[in-house]
């Protein structure tokens, strides 16, 4: 029993216990990390502002998780598995976009190369200069002056497109390995000229359409009431719906549990 128990014996079971130990704790955390960016990903592609504020804090933990392995040099290791360089850079940029804030996009991927980079780059200057054209068309032109502050205007907006935005979405199709069709249709709109003034030009608002209108317009009473007995509902009946699985079912219903 005393040869089984020796110190080197116990040594090597320790060093295995903990070699296991921290391969199971960093499977766990790439694990998460993967579903918070799902999550993350997923309120980007809905749009969801406040929902994606959410989400980049949550990833923050990661981030700052990153750090810690950095002060004792193990770094390498997440960023080379899981968390890589330029990630919490594109999520913040990400972020900005749908945010409204192009500036912020532009600044945040100034310095960096790759289709990512190029392609959000190139989609919030495209942005700016639909901006930039839409508010020289709002400005006065009685006066030979301010005729001339217009079109330097429009032409700003024309130029930007033009040049930083067509390059980046040239970049982005050269460094697009998946074959994504956007940046090419994207590049191919800025490419020609009457397709990107076109393309500049402010987009009118949406109809709104109220529910329970008459055809033709003007305003009637909603669908009939609960079990048709025969008393006019204030609104439409589905927006009464119970059915909790149904994330339309009711205003405010949230969508069901992943997984």
């Amino acid at each position: 029993m005393a040869k089984r128990f020796t110190l080197p014996r116990l040594f090597v079971a320790l060093m295995l216990i903990l070699f296991f130990t921290g391969a199971g704790y960093f499977a766990y955390m790439g694990g998460a990390y993967r579903d918070y960016l799902d999550n993350f990903s997923g309120t980007i592609a809905r749009g969801d502002q406040s929902a994606a504020r959410d989400s980049l804090k949550d990833l923050e933990y990661f981030y700052q998780f990153n750090r810690k392995l950095d002060a004792v040099g193990l770094g390498w290791v997440s960023r080379k598995y899981w968390f890589y360089e330029d990630d919490a850079t594109y999520h913040r940029a990400a972020f900005n976009y749908i945010a409204g804030d192009y500036k912020g996009v532009t600044g945040d991927l100034r310095d960096h190369d790759g289709f990512w980079a190029s392609y959000l780059r190139a989609n919030a200057n495209w942005r700016i200069a639909q901006g930039t054209y839409a508010n020289a068309l709002n400005l006065p032109d009685k006066t030979d002056k301010e005729k001339s502050e217009k079109e330097n205007q429009l032409k700003l907006a024309d130029n930007l497109a033009n040049t930083l935005v067509k390059d980046d979405y040239a970049l982005a199709v050269k460094s697009d390995s998946s074959g994504l069709l956007e940046p090419s249709w994207n590049y191919d709109l800025v490419s020609n000229d009457a397709s990107r003034k076109k393309g500049l030009q402010p987009k009118p608002a949406p109809i709104k359409v109220k529910l329970g209108d008459k055809p033709g317009g003007g305003s009637g009473p909603g669908p009939m009431g609960k079990d048709d007995d025969g008393k006019a509902a204030t609104k439409p009946k589905d927006l009464d719906s119970k059915d909790i699985d149904n994330p339309g079912g009711k205003p405010g219903g949230k969508p069901r549990p992943r997984g």
